[in-house]
């Protein structure tokens, strides 16, 4: 085994139980084989205990997911102990399948089908949220709203943690990229997955360390701390991995944690 190296177990479509395959960490191995084949992604998985590190405790807890899907966050904290979770997303489907597998798992909780911009849960709930590969989705303008609905649910001195791609990762990456397809004679007109329709243009709201920091500021929330995620390669040498951690443009994914104001939130 290599730990987190690994390459992860391939498993048919056949074999794989397709309500927990997110929560598992499976994925198909190619867009080309329409989920006939299944792998199973441990740095995903890495990058998933980082996010739940951030939040300490959460046995007794109220936690809500922004962005939720199909609520593989919510069903893993739920068998961690927490009182109560909640979840939005706009997905009806998605919504569905996490319905069915936290009352499979028993777990007390709500998840709703809606906008995050305004979210169906009173003021001051949660001591927990999170928001995971859902701000690259949004527009700046969106973000504020979103950060500022997260802020009304809260408790005040609750911890809000995003976890979400990198920008400036992004771009040095895919900017060496297009000096190596020149090196090789390829074409250099690459971009960054996700974008200028490559494979679409989902990831329109990608954004930064320092972006976030002034949104999260801006609304009351405490300055971030930054949790680093080690940027692992099968032929990057472990020296060159340990040289880069702790650099912001060389952690391909932003993750991190903030509170929300006390006195502002009990006082106003």
């Amino acid at each position: 085994m290599k730990g987190w190296k690994s390459s992860g177990k391939v498993v048919s479509g056949e074999e794989l139980d397709h309500k927990l395959a997110n929560v598992q960490g499976f994925y198909w191995t190619s867009m080309d084989n329409e989920g006939k084949e299944w792998t199973r992604n441990f740095h995903e998985l890495r990058q998933r205990d980082l996010v739940l590190f951030c939040l300490g405790e959460v046995e007794g807890k109220k936690i809500i997911d922004i962005g939720c899907h199909e609520a593989p966050w919510l069903v893993t904290v739920g068998k961690m102990g927490t009182e109560y979770v909640g979840g939005q997303d706009l997905d009806e489907n998605a919504i569905k399948i996490g319905r069915s597998i936290i009352s499979d798992e028993n777990i007390e909780g709500k998840l709703v089908v809606g906008d995050a911009v305004k979210l169906d849960f009173p003021d001051n709930l949660f001591d927990l949220a999170i928001s995971c590969d859902f701000f690259e989705h949004i527009s700046l303008e969106v973000k504020e709203k979103v950060i500022s609905e997260v802020y009304r649910v809260l408790k005040p001195g609750g911890t809000f943690v995003i976890k979400t791609p990198n920008l400036s990762y992004l771009k040095i990456s895919i900017f060496l990229k297009r000096i190596l397809n020149i090196i090789k004679l390829k074409s250099p007109f690459i971009y960054i997955p996700h974008t200028n329709n490559n494979p679409n243009n989902e990831h329109y709201g990608l954004t930064t360390y320092s972006e976030l920091e002034n949104l999260l500021e801006n609304n009351f929330f405490h300055t971030p701390e930054i949790t680093y995620v080690p940027l692992i390669r099968n032929r990057m040498p472990k020296f060159v991995t340990k040289l880069l951690y702790g650099k912001k443009s060389f952690t391909e994914c932003i993750i991190i944690s903030t509170r929300k104001a006390i006195f502002k939130g009990i006082w106003g």
